[in-house]
């Protein structure tokens, strides 16, 4: 094997005719492989990323599991499938809440705002509220509100303002049915980072939310907060036997199903897509092969002449693929994991010379690029750009080796 390794590498550095014209092939398919493994390195760490943030956002905001009354009904006794939830294994803590878009207007202008009503102490257990909040407090008293601070901005609040809740709910007056309104004011502000949230969400206590949307003592469900986000299937399943069809036990998988799957196919998607550039890599090794085969076959002839095998030819051209495609690798993976790790400050860069938003928090949901490098990721990556290039080398190998020395030697 080390003389096959060592002509294989003197083939792929040194080309005597046309002015290192194969030579320059080597470089460009090596190129190649290495921008294939780039490209897939750096967009599938941004898919991943993203995917990981908004999974993130997500189950910090919202529960690991909810309890709804089947039908639009409100839960009545929601403390009965509360009891039923916290005896059950792998369940931290579960907090009523309401929830419903309500007309929020200041001095300055109007907008619907998405409320949820909660029990103050036990929402600190059951969701990452305390965590995002950037401004004021979370222990607030029934005439305070805390919003996102992504709406707080757009609409000219400040904390400490006082702003006006306007239902859809009605009371009766001397004058007719009224929507119920209230005086609140702005006592906190957060930051999740997703701009869905930021933009569009504020908190009440419960006895709050219950006079907004007229509920007395009931609630709209209960969130429920796990010790393992992945147990969430086997509690709902769980709880929905132990509570019966009365209720309606859903996970923060349902609630958002349509979203995960679509942010899964789209990184199958751009992994297919970008494999592309690899196999584009690996023609470019056939090519850049059958030519050093061609323009070696006299060698080709002494060597088999000498007594090298068919499988000894076959092993060079064939070790020349593999090494093309390790050197581009190597480049690849090292280039593609530093761009990876910042990409982000390398857009925020960019954005600042170009001025175009490449990524727009109002569209993506989240206020940053963001990147998680998995190494399996990075290893499947490889295993694929390798495979594709050695299987490209087999043709050329296999030229290669059905050469006939006589025929290669008669007119030398």
């Amino acid at each position: 094997m080390f003389y096959e390794l060592f002509i294989a590498l003197r083939y792929l550095l040194k080309s005597k005719s046309h002015k290192g014209f194969v030579s320059f092939f080597t470089i460009i398919s090596i190129i190649c492989v290495t921008l294939g493994v780039f490209a897939l390195i750096v967009v599938l760490s941004v898919m991943t990323g993203f995917e990981r943030e908004l999974k993130e956002k997500v189950i910090g905001m919202y529960a690991h599991v909810s309890v709804t009354g089947t039908g639009r009904h409100a839960l009545n006794d929601w403390e009965i499938p509360a009891a039923a939830a916290t005896s059950m294994p792998h369940v931290v803590s579960a907090a009523p809440y309401i929830q419903g878009p309500v007309l929020l207007g200041s001095f300055r202008s109007g907008r619907m705002l998405y409320v949820l009503g909660t029990d103050i102490t036990l929402e600190k257990d059951v969701s990452e509220l305390q965590r995002f909040l950037t401004n004021g407090t979370l222990d607030i008293e029934d005439d305070q509100i805390i919003m996102g601070d992504q709406f707080a901005k757009s609409m000219g609040i400040r904390l400490g303002d006082t702003v006006k809740l306007t239902t859809m709910a009605t009371i009766n007056s001397p004058g007719g049915p009224v929507p119920v309104q209230l005086d609140m004011t702005v006592a906190g502000l957060f930051h999740t980072g997703n701009y869905e949230y930021d933009a569009n969400f504020g908190f009440v206590t419960l006895p709050a939310g219950q006079h907004l949307f007229q509920l007395k003592s009931s609630v709209h469900a209960l969130k429920v907060k796990l010790d393992d986000v992945d147990n969430a299937l086997q509690v709902k399943n769980q709880l929905q036997d132990r509570l019966g069809p009365a209720y309606y036990v859903t996970t923060w998988m349902d609630q958002n199903k349509h979203l995960f799957s679509a942010v899964q196919m789209e990184k199958r998607v751009m992994f297919i897509i970008l494999l592309i550039i690899s196999l584009v890599a690996a023609l470019n090794i056939v090519s850049t092969l059958v030519m050093v085969v061609l323009e070696k076959t006299k060698d080709i002839g002494i060597l088999r002449s000498l007594g090298a095998t068919r499988l000894s030819i076959g092993t060079i051209f064939t070790l020349q693929g593999m090494m093309i495609a390790l050197v581009g690798e190597i480049i690849g993976i090292i280039l593609g994991i530093v761009v990876a790790i910042n990409v982000d400050p390398i857009a925020k860069t960019v954005e600042r010379w170009t001025g175009f938003n490449f990524f727009p928090s109002d569209v993506y949901y989240l206020d940053r690029i963001p990147t998680q490098v998995v190494p399996a990721d990075v290893a499947i990556i490889s295993l694929c750009a390798f495979s594709l290039c050695l299987i490209a080398s087999v043709f050329p190998a296999w030229l290669a080796a059905r050469t006939d020395p006589v025929q290669a030697l008669r007119y030398e």
